[in-house]
């Protein structure tokens, strides 16, 4: 039989009061009836079956009052069978054995209150006003705040602002009227058109469901179709467990996402409380990783593998809130909307022939940066990870670069596996977005260490194979030394550099000069003739800039007072190479 829609299937002796049931539904076309003798469908996977043995009227009625509310209120559908035959019944997964007489409520996922229900009434849907008022109340909540801190002034428009949650028949159910717990939308830094989500702890944990990764996945579209960066606020409890492999599939289709962007649009998670386990994967997709202090980012618990911070290779920046969405603001300033942009060329707010006169670095990459750097600003990418090689974005000459630069100081600027990594992702970020590369290289070669060796081989691969496979100008200057296979590695001609410069004290060769005399002089070693006198031959014959440059391998041999101009005019130049 067909009633306005609703399709149930009944016997004759049924109880009026079951009719009078169906005539609260008439107006509510979104609950629809199926019974059949072999089959029962639902419009929904995941439902709650309430039942009771009618043989009378009365208990008809007792069911009817206490459960029409439930289903008039659900967000979902609903479904009230009269079972007329003895049968088992499957429901997607679940099997239910109905027997004869049976009144059955099957309802969706949504958690309400199942007690004290004594009145058949019906719940309108809030209006628009109310749902806004319900927002308002969050606007000084924690996350809020960040998000003003993030963009300019009353720039940051919500989308899809009055998503709900659809929460398991297993949460509480002072919990079933709470908004998404993932805040999505777009705004202005220094202008510039920007999207974010940002996970809200206080809105049920921000645990992450299928509405959850359908926001961001809704938001990554719009970034995408308009070319502008995206940034990710990330604090959240984990996901449902009671939703199973459904939660679980939201995680993959964050991360799908965040994969497809990679390379297209810049990227910024900014990890502001809880990001464990599966999240922290998510985080790691993006291009920097910008953490607070005392957050909490990890796979495994360090209380249960005893070490902490184990995640600092991919941390490009720490610091207290303030700190970090304002070094967040800056990386968007600097960065390019989307790949297709190429390199940034703007006025030069620095001297371009500024001279450095006779400098001594002191063997720090840092202070290469600085000096080298418009009005020594430059913004350090992965300070607490291997420190002995420094990344770093910043405009020289008016052109904003990437820069790469071994401290001789530290460890004698040998590369180390994590060094290598870390070098690889930089560069390999710089080719997706055009950014012009200068590496500063002063380095005695590789590492010898025992915790080196097992991923050694494989880093120091990806490392070449970065440099050789990327398109975006690249200059590099040896400022002091280039030995071994640091000069290969460390942005050579070899493996694609535009211009390689030297400047006039570099020591550049196979072995440094105390192991070369060493190993092929010492037989020359006399009362007449000192180590330290063959070392002094061997730095001005077979490691000297000028053999390189005889060789081809060095385009020219500059002093260190000229080496900001030299770059400055070698970045202009090669300023166009990323669009032909």
């Amino acid at each position: 039989m067909f009633l306005f829609g609703f399709i149930i299937a009944y016997p004759e002796e049924i109880h009026k009061s079951f009719f009078a049931l169906l005539r609260y539904f008439y107006n509510f076309p979104h609950f629809y009836f199926l019974f059949a003798e072999k089959k029962l469908r639902f419009l929904h996977p995941d439902t709650v079956c309430f039942r009771v043995r009618a043989t009378a009227g009365a208990e008809v009625d007792t069911f009817c009052q206490k459960y029409v509310k439930i289903l008039l209120t659900s967000l979902d559908f609903g479904v009230i069978v009269y079972v007329v035959k003895v049968g088992l019944f499957t429901a997607f997964t679940k099997n239910y054995y109905f027997q004869e007489g049976e009144i059955c409520c099957f309802f969706s996922k949504s958690a309400f209150v199942l007690e004290n229900l004594t009145k058949t009434e019906v719940c309108a849907l809030p209006t628009a006003a109310e749902l806004r008022t319900a927002l308002s109340e969050s606007e000084n909540s924690g996350i809020r705040n960040r998000l003003a801190m993030l963009f300019d002034e009353a720039t940051f428009v919500e989308t899809a602002a009055y998503t709900k949650r659809a929460f398991s028949e297993f949460l509480a159910t002072d919990k079933a009227n709470e908004f998404e717990g993932v805040i999505t939308g777009y705004g202005a830094i220094d202008g510039k058109l920007v999207y974010a989500f940002a996970e809200d702890v206080s809105r049920g944990g921000a645990v992450i469901d299928e509405r959850h990764a359908k926001k961001i996945a809704d938001l990554y579209n719009l970034a995408l179709h308009n070319g502008a960066p995206v940034i990710g606020i990330f604090d959240s409890d984990g996901t449902d467990i009671f939703m199973g492999t459904s939660a679980l599939s939201a995680y993959g289709k964050i991360m799908k996402k965040v994969a497809s962007a990679s390379g297209v649009i810049p990227q910024i998670a900014v990890i502001s409380g809880k990001c464990v386990g599966t999240a922290a994967s998510i985080a790691a997709l993006f291009d920097f990783v910008i953490k607070e202090k005392d957050a909490a980012y990890y796979v495994s618990s360090p209380a249960l593998v005893g070490v902490a911070d184990a995640q600092n290779d991919t941390v490009s920046f720490t610091g207290d809130t303030a700190e970090c969405f304002a070094f967040a603001r800056s990386l968007v300033s600097f960065l390019p909307e989307n790949a297709d942009v190429g390199a940034d060329v703007g006025e030069c707010a620095d001297n371009l022939n500024r001279m450095l006169g006779d400098l001594d670095f002191a063997g720090d990459g840092l202070s290469m940066i600085s000096t080298i750097a418009d009005n020594a600003v430059y913004y350090e990418i992965g300070k607490e990870y291997a420190p002995v090689l420094s990344t770093a974005l910043a405009t020289i000459g008016g052109v904003k670069c990437g820069i790469i630069a071994t401290s001789f100081a530290k460890e004698e600027g040998r590369i180390t596996a994590e060094a290598a990594k870390k070098a690889t992702k930089f560069i390999n970020f710089c080719d997706c977005f055009g950014i012009p590369l200068v590496t500063l290289v002063d380095s005695l070669g590789l590492a010898v260490k025992a915790d080196n060796e097992p991923a050694y081989a494989d880093a120091l691969a990806s490392l070449a194979y970065a440099y050789a496979s990327s398109d975006n100008a690249k200059v590099t200057v040896v400022v002091g030394h280039a030995i071994g296979a640091a000069f290969v590695l460390l942005g050579s001609k070899a493996l694609g550099a535009d211009l390689v410069y030297a400047t006039d004290s570099s020591e550049i060769g196979a072995l440094p000069a105390e192991s070369g005399v060493a190993f092929a002089w010492d037989k020359y070693i006399t009362l007449e003739t000192k180590r330290e006198e063959l070392i002094s031959r061997w730095k001005e014959s077979v490691s000297s800039p000028v053999h390189a440059a005889c060789s081809g391998e060095i385009d020219d041999i500059i002093s260190v007072n000229e080496l900001r101009a030299r770059i400055c005019s070698a970045l202009l130049m090669l300023a166009g190479k990323a669009r032909f």
